[in-house]
C-alpha cells in the first residue's frame, strides 16, 4: 500500500504526507456518516424488542 501511495504522490507531485491526511480524513468522514445510521438501528431494535413474542417465535427454530 505504501508503494501505491508513493507512485500516486510522485505521478501526481503531491506531498505524500497530504496524501496519507487526505485518506485519514476520508476514513473519518466514512465512520460520521456510518455513525448517523445508528438512531435507525436503535429504533429498529426497540421496535423489536417491544413485542418479545415475535422475537421468540422468529427465533425458536433456529
Amino acid at each position: 500500500m505504501e508503494e501505491k501511495l508513493q507512485e500516486l504522490a510522485d505521478k501526481y507531485e503531491i506531498p505524500l504526507s497530504l496524501l496519507k491526511e487526505a485518506i485519514e480524513k476520508e476514513k473519518e468522514k466514512i465512520i460520521l456518516q456510518n455513525r448517523k445510521m445508528s438512531p435507525i438501528l436503535v429504533e429498529m431494535i426497540e421496535r423489536y424488542t417491544d413485542s418479545p413474542e415475535s422475537f421468540t417465535e422468529d427465533y425458536n427454530g433456529y
